[in-house]
């Protein structure tokens, strides 16, 4: 959250600067060029400022008080649950060999395991990527099922409110 608005604002700096910095005598030529920029800011929320969804297009599940972030991806290959920083930008990889997803669906709880699936390169016995393939996880989350994940990160358990959006805009399903 604060590397995006902290970019954000020193865009807008030197936008004003630049902008500034144009004297009154008609014969000095601006110094600064245009700004720049590889790729455009993430769109971000109005309350707590991270983005709107994850690196992967998922929906977020806030951990902590914005200490850890995860995705929940819901797609035709399954589903998928990552484990992110406070940002909601970079994986955290964590030492868990499962995640574990608790949701009622129309008065019924049941209880969904993720198994780890690390990406290429990732430190042996530690994954930030959760996968399932489970058809029943899939149909509950479809029909707006709710619930909660624990995550153990650090040593300390963090607890997600887990609410699949069904604004599909800018993400996979």
């Amino acid at each position: 959250m604060t590397n995006a608005l902290t970019r954000l604002a020193l865009v807008a700096l030197t936008i004003g600067f630049a902008g500034c910095s144009q004297s009154t005598n008609d014969s000095t030529e601006a110094t600064g060029g245009p700004v720049v920029m590889d790729e455009l800011p993430p769109t971000l929320d109005d309350a707590g400022g991270h983005p709107v969804h994850g690196p992967h297009g998922g929906d977020l599940v806030e951990l902590g008080k914005e200490d850890f972030h995860a995705e929940l991806v819901h797609g035709g290959d399954g589903i998928s649950m990552y484990v992110l920083d406070g940002s909601a930008t970079k994986m955290v990889p964590i030492p868990s060999e499962s995640l574990v997803i608790s949701l009622k669906h129309n008065g019924q709880v049941a209880t969904f395991d993720l198994a780890a699936n690390p990406e290429p390169g990732s430190t042996s016995g530690q994954s930030a990527r959760f996968t399932s393939t489970d058809t029943k996880l899939d149909e509950w989350l479809d029909a707006g099922a709710e619930g909660a994940v624990v995550i153990q990160i650090d040593g300390k358990s963090f607890t997600g409110k887990v609410v699949h959006s069904h604004d599909h805009a800018g993400h996979q399903h």
